[in-house]
């Protein structure tokens, strides 16, 4: 009689680094449903997760109080340049040390992320055991050419071996989009038009936008909105 295989071990990325400077203030500590911005992330993601939340900022920067859960780490410094994909590929990297098999990679302004899109993506992995990644995408406008689609790399999934080893590729040949990863380990678009609500994939940039979901939540009558 054979063991049965371990469940596969459920991680994540989520990148807080950027400057924030459409936003004006840095977007980690933004008031949301009660708490600090990323530390409600945080808090989104491990009702899900079984292994570390690496939290990927730059030196000096400052976090709220995070789920005991997250790992912080820093972008290096030999990828100046590198962009998003530098952050994702530090944390698959922690991740790939403690050997965590599926990844949700995300941000820290992915204010209308649930636990159950995160079981949505999680799941369907854990179910096709060749598929690699899931990345959302936006279909085309009405209007717009049908080869003219919006892809959501931060509120995606991967498999944490394959994408970081393809996010190594990609940085050693001088490339710095996240798109190049998931067209390496060829992974399947999510039309984001099937979900439920689309707003799970949507990140906050600007005043305008913070303001926006906040009267989203009050219109709703979410607890704590904007508190």
């Amino acid at each position: 009689m054979t063991d049965a295989p371990s469940p596969p071990t459920f991680g994540a990325v989520i990148l807080a680094g950027g400057k924030s400077s459409r936003m004006g203030q840095p977007k980690a500590w933004l008031p949301w449903r009660g708490k600090p911005l990323l530390t409600h992330i945080v808090d989104v993601v491990a009702s899900v997760c079984n292994h570390p939340i690496v939290v990927v900022g730059v030196p000096g920067m400052e976090f709220p109080p995070l789920h005991p859960s997250a790992v912080r780490v820093d972008d290096p410094t030999e990828f100046e340049q590198g962009g998003p994909l530098v952050g994702l590929f530090t944390g698959l990297g922690v991740l790939a040390a403690h050997q965590t098999d599926i990844a949700y990679l995300g941000a820290c302004d992915n204010l209308f992320l649930t636990p159950d899109y995160l079981r949505l993506l999680l799941d369907s992995l854990v179910a096709e055991p060749g598929l690699a990644g899931i990345l959302p995408v936006d279909a085309p406008a009405s209007g717009e050419s049908t080869d003219r689609h919006y892809p959501h790399p931060l509120a995606s999934a991967v498999r944490v071996a394959a994408a970081h080893a393809a996010a190594r590729e990609v940085l050693a040949k001088g490339g710095s989009r996240p798109l190049f990863m998931f067209d390496r380990i060829g992974a399947r678009w999510l039309d984001t038009s099937g979900l439920p609500d689309a707003k799970v994939v949507r990140t906050c940039n600007t005043p305008q936008e913070y303001e926006e979901a906040l009267a989203f939540d009050a219109a709703h009558g979410l607890p704590g909105a904007g508190a």
